[in-house]
């Protein structure tokens, strides 16, 4: 009889405010199972790029490191202490190099559902549609905080205007 691996925990790493809201549940939910914690920072390289495949790998692949240190930071403070980490950097486009790094069926993986126009919608589809429809392993699509969905961007800059001029007097 074959032993089941206790299978990873793995969060596709952003900026955004879905992105780092699904961080913040992925460290909790690799800290509950017990688990490492994979948070794969996806980034592409271009062919023109001027130092090479080589060049580009280890140069973007820091950088993309040093975003999801970052993204760890604008979440949590700093990257968590009691749950073991391994920072992922893979090249690609983020809706497939997600599904093809959470590729065991015992995976579980976190993507954040940022909201976003419609126009934008018809030149790059959804990261966390796409994984939903895919993934051979459970996916869980967390959406931004509710005070991100209540309004429109511009709704909300203007909300912030009039509160920090009501502030200034």
């Amino acid at each position: 009889m074959r032993r089941q691996s206790p299978g990873r925990v793995i969060v596709g790493v952003d900026g955004s405010l879905a992105g780092l809201r699904a961080l913040r549940l992925a460290v909790a939910e690799a800290r509950h199972r017990g688990v490492v914690l994979h948070a794969v920072r996806v980034w592409s390289c271009d062919s023109s790029w001027q130092g090479g495949a080589a060049g580009c790998d280890g140069e973007i692949g820091q950088q993309a490191r040093a975003e999801a240190v970052a993204a760890f930071g604008a979440a949590m403070g700093a990257l968590p202490v009691d749950v073991q980490v391994v920072i992922a950097p893979v090249a690609g486009r983020p809706w497939g190099a997600l599904v093809d790094y959470a590729h065991r069926d015992s995976d579980l993986l976190f993507v954040g559902n940022s909201q976003r126009h419609w126009w934008r919608r018809l030149f790059r589809p959804s990261t966390a549609r796409y994984c939903a429809a895919r993934a051979s392993c459970p996916v869980v699509v967390v959406p931004a905080e509710s005070f991100v969905r209540d309004g429109s961007s511009r709704r909300q800059a203007r909300a912030i205007i009039r509160d920090l001029s009501a502030l200034g007097g």
